[in-house]
C-alpha cells in the first residue's frame, strides 16, 4: 500500500517555475490519468457505489504503469481516490497532487480556516504559490505534460463544479480523451445529458468524450478506460543480454495481480497475509538470486573475453615473429583469464544463484498454496494460519538446497 507519512512535499518558488520531473521526484514518459471531480463531500450511497469503481480504476492504471495527477487535497473525489489507493498492496500507481499553498495544511498542525489537509496516500504533492484553487490549474497541466512527454493522457471526471469545468475545457482543448462517470451529479451529469453551452459544448461534440453511468458497474467503466489507455499493457522488458557492471535491484512486482483483491474479495485476507509474511522474504531472495546471476554472467563474459584476447594476440604473435609486444599481450591476456576463472570459483556465484533461486521459488509455491487453502472459520484460526505461515517461511528461507 502507499507509503506511510504522507506525500513528499515539493514547493515551487514561483507559479511559473519549470516543472522538472527529476528534481520533483516525478516519473517521466508514463501514461497519465488525470482525475477531475467534485470537491464537496460525497453522499454515503454515492460514495459506496464509487469506491469499488475507483479501486478498479487504480488497478487498471497500475497494470498500464500509469501515473495519476489530482488536485491533491483530502476532499471530495480525491478523498475517495486515496481510499482506493489503500486497496493496492506492494505496487500502486504513482500519484501526484497539485495544490495552492494558501489552501492546504502541509504540516502536522490541524488545518486553519479555509485550509484542507493533503491526501496522505499520494506520492508527491506539488505546492504552488497562490491564494485560490485556480492558481494551481496551470501547474497541474504542466505537471501532466512533464510526466507524459509523448505518452497518452486520459482524464476521468466524477461530478465536478466550476473548477472541474475549466480543467475539462483545457483537457479537451488538447485533443485528449475524457471518460465521464455519469450519475455522480454536477458537471458529469450535465455533460451526460447535454446540458452544457459555450466552448464546452463544442469540445464535447468533438468525439473525445466517453460516458459510462456509475450504475453500469466497475467492469464496464474499467473496460472503457482500458480501451482509452490502449488494449495492450506495457510489456515486461526482456532480460538484458549483457551483464551489468553496477547491478541495481529491480522494482518489486506483486506475486499476484493487484486486481485479484477487487475481482476476488473472498481471497482478500489470504492475499493480504501472504503479502505481509511471504512476499518480503521472496523479494529479498529473488533480488539476491538476480544479483548472483548477474555476477556469475559478468565473470563468465570477462573470462571469455580474456581467452579471446589471448587467442587473438597469439595469432598476431605468429604473424609478427620478430616483434616482442604481442607475446607480452598473450601473457597478460592469459593471466587475466586465469585470475577471472579463479575468482569465479572462489565467489561460487553460480551455487549462490541456484540456492537463492531455489529458495525463492519454494516461497512462491508457499504463497500460492496459502491462497489455495480453505478460508479460516474465524479470526483465531486466521492468526494460527499466519503463525504457521511465518514458520514455513523461516524454514524455506534457511533450508539446505541440494543439487
Amino acid at each position: 500500500m502507499p507509503k506511510a507519512g504522507g506525500p513528499t512535499v515539493k514547493r515551487l518558488a514561483q507559479p511559473d517555475a519549470d516543472i522538472r520531473p527529476r528534481s520533483l521526484g516525478l516519473p517521466r514518459g508514463r501514461t497519465v490519468v488525470a482525475l477531475f471531480g467534485t470537491t464537496e463531500d460525497i453522499g454515503t450511497d454515492l460514495a459506496a457505489n464509487l469506491l469499488p469503481v475507483l479501486r478498479s480504476v487504480v488497478v487498471s492504471a497500475s497494470r498500464h504503469d500509469a501515473a495519476f495527477v489530482t488536485e491533491g487535497a483530502d476532499r471530495g473525489v480525491v478523498h475517495l481516490f486515496g481510499m482506493a489507493l489503500e486497496a493496492c498492496e506492494l505496487r500502486w500507481p504513482f500519484s501526484v497532487g497539485v495544490v495552492p499553498s494558501s489552501k492546504v495544511a502541509t504540516e502536522d498542525a490541524p488545518p486553519a480556516n479555509g485550509e484542507v489537509k493533503l491526501e496522505s496516500n499520494h506520492d508527491v504533492a506539488i505546492v504552488v504559490p497562490g491564494s485560490e484553487w485556480t492558481d494551481a490549474t496551470p501547474v497541474y497541466f504542466r505537471t501532466v505534460d512533464a510526466i507524459r512527454r509523448k505518452r497518452p493522457v486520459v482524464a476521468v471526471l466524477v461530478g465536478g463544479e466550476s473548477i472541474a469545468e475549466t480543467c475539462v475545457v483545457d483537457h479537451l482543448g488538447g485533443d485528449n480523451p475524457l471518460l465521464v462517470i455519469a450519475g455522480t451529479t454536477g458537471l458529469a451529469d450535465r455533460i451526460a445529458t447535454g446540458n452544457i453551452t459555450g466552448d464546452l459544448a463544442v469540445l464535447v461534440r468533438s468525439g473525445k468524450v466517453h460516458v459510462v453511468h456509475v450504475d453500469e458497474g466497475a467492469e464496464k467503466i474499467v473496460g472503457e478506460l482500458e480501451r482509452l489507455l490502449g488494449k495492450d499493457s506495457p510489456r515486461t522488458p526482456p532480460p538484458p543480454v549483457w551483464p551489468r557492471l553496477r547491478f541495481r535491484t529491480p522494482e518489486q512486482r506483486p506475486l499476484v495481480d493487484p486486481g485479484f483483491v477487487v475481482a476476488y474479495p473472498a481471497l482478500a485476507d489470504a492475499i493480504h497475509d501472504a503479502n505481509q509474511v511471504v512476499a518480503p522474504v521472496f523479494h529479498e531472495l529473488d533480488a539476491e538470486a538476480e544479483r548472483e546471476q548477474n555476477r556469475y554472467r559478468l565473470l563468465t563474459v570477462l573470462a571469455i573475453a580474456g581467452g579471446l584476447a589471448t587467442t587473438t594476440f597469439g595469432a598476431l604473435q605468429t604473424w609478427l615473429r620478430d616483434t616482442p609486444w604481442p607475446g607480452v599481450l598473450v601473457v597478460a591476456g592469459g593471466a587475466f583469464a586465469a585470475v577471472i576463472t579463479i575468482v569465479a570459483r572462489k565467489r561460487e556465484s553460480l551455487d549462490r544463484y541456484l540456492t537463492a533461486r531455489a529458495r525463492a521459488e519454494r516461497l512462491r509455491a508457499l504463497y500460492f498454496a496459502h491462497l489455495a487453502a480453505p478460508a479460516p472459520a474465524d479470526d483465531e484460526e486466521r492468526q494460527d494460519n499466519v503463525r504457521d505461515l511465518e514458520t514455513a517461511v523461516s524454514d524455506r528461507r534457511h533450508e539446505v538446497v541440494r543439487p
